[in-house]
C-alpha cells in the first residue's frame, strides 16, 4: 500500500513540475481509493483546491518520512505484473465481443423462431405424413420434425428480455463490470470457483437479456468479499510467469471463438439484412406457400 502511495505522489511531483494537469488528476483519483494518512489527505486537498505552491515540498516531506516503509519489488515481477495486467484488460475486452456475439445470436434465433417456428414445425410434420407409415424417408422426416419440435421448445424457454434502447445501454454496462470483477481467468486460484459461479450465471443472464438479474450479480459482487485478481495479488516470479502462459492461450481461444461466431451463419445472414420485420415476413409469405403445396399434394 505505501509503496503504491509513495509512487503515485512521485508522479504527481513529476507532473507538477511539467506542469501535466491531466497527470495530475489520473494520480489523484487513483490515490483516492486507497487508504491514506493525515499527510497525504492534506496534499490531495490542496491539489484539490489548485493550491501548488507547497504540493512538492511536502511530498519531498513525506517521502523522507516514509522512506522506511518502501518495501523492495523486483523489477522483473513488477514487469510480469504489468504485463499480466494488460493481459487481463485484454481478456476483459475479447469475453464482452464474445458475449455480446453470443447475446445477438440467441436474440435473432429467438425471434426467427417466435415468428416461424411453428410455420416450420407444421411444414416437417406434414412432410412426415406424405411418406408411407414404416419407410426409411418417413422415420428420418419424423426424426427431423421431432428435433426442431424440441429446439423450437428449447430456444422459446431461451428466449431473451425485450428491452428499451436505454436498458440495452444498461444491461451492457453491468454486464461488462460485472464481468470484470468475476472472471474465472483472471482471479486468484483461491477465487476461482466462486468466479466460476458467478461468472456462469452473469452470461447466462446477460444472454437472455435479464437486467434485473444482471443488476443483482454486480450488487453481489460490489458488496460481497473482494475477489482478487491474479495480478493483484501474486508476487511469485514463476507463479506469474505460469499466469501469463495461461491466459494468452485463453486469449487465443477466445480470438478463435470469436472468429467461429462471426463466421456463424445465424450472424452473417443478420449483416445483410436491413429490416428484420421485412425479412420475416417475406419468409413466413414462402413457408406458407410451401405448407399450402404440401396439404394440398
Amino acid at each position: 500500500m505505501h509503496n503504491d502511495i509513495l509512487k503515485r505522489l512521485d508522479i504527481i511531483k513529476n507532473a507538477v513540475a511539467m506542469e501535466d494537469e491531466e497527470l495530475i488528476s489520473m494520480q489523484v483519483v487513483k490515490l483516492q481509493v486507497l487508504l491514506l494518512d493525515a499527510q497525504v489527505a492534506r496534499i490531495l486537498a490542496l491539489i484539490q483546491a489548485q493550491q501548488f505552491q507547497d504540493v512538492i515540498q511536502l511530498i519531498e516531506q513525506y517521502k523522507h518520512d516514509n522512506s522506511g516503509v518502501m518495501v523492495f519489488q523486483d523489477p522483473q515481477i513488477q514487469g510480469l505484473k504489468l504485463e499480466l495486467k494488460l493481459l487481463e484488460n485484454c481478456l476483459n475486452e475479447l469475453t464482452d465481443t464474445q458475449a455480446d456475439l453470443e447475446r445477438q445470436i440467441n436474440e435473432f434465433n429467438s425471434d426467427y423462431m417466435r415468428r416461424l417456428g411453428s410455420l416450420i414445425e407444421a411444414i416437417l410434420k406434414k412432410r412426415a405424413e406424405l411418406f408411407s407409415q414404416d419407410s426409411a424417408e418417413r422415420q428420418e422426416a419424423q426424426r427431423d420434425y421431432e428435433n426442431f419440435e424440441q429446439s423450437l421448445k428449447q430456444q422459446l424457454q431461451d428466449a431473451p428480455q425485450t428491452l428499451t434502447p436505454e436498458q440495452q445501454q444498461q444491461l451492457k454496462a453491468a454486464y461488462r463490470k460485472a464481468s470484470r470483477l468475476c472472471h474465472p481467468d483472471k482471479l486468484a486460484d483461491e477465487f476461482k470457483a466462486q468466479g466460476t459461479a458467478f461468472f456462469k450465471a452473469l452470461n447466462d443472464a446477460y444472454r437472455r437479456q435479464d437486467l434485473q438479474r444482471v443488476l443483482e450479480i454486480l450488487h453481489s459482487l460490489e458488496t460481497g468479499a473482494t475477489l482478487s485478481t491474479a495480478s493483484d495479488s501474486i508476487t511469485d516470479k514463476a507463479i506469474l510467469q505460469s499466469k501469463i502462459a495461461a491466459l494468452r492461450e485463453r486469449i487465443a481461444a477466445l480470438e478463435a471463438d470469436i472468429q467461429r461466431l462471426q463466421a456463424d451463419e445465424t450472424y452473417l445472414c443478420m449483416q445483410t439484412i436491413t429490416s428484420k420485420d421485412d425479412y420475416f415476413a417475406e419468409l413466413e409469405q414462402s413457408l406458407q406457400a410451401e405448407l399450402s403445396a404440401l396439404i394440398a399434394a
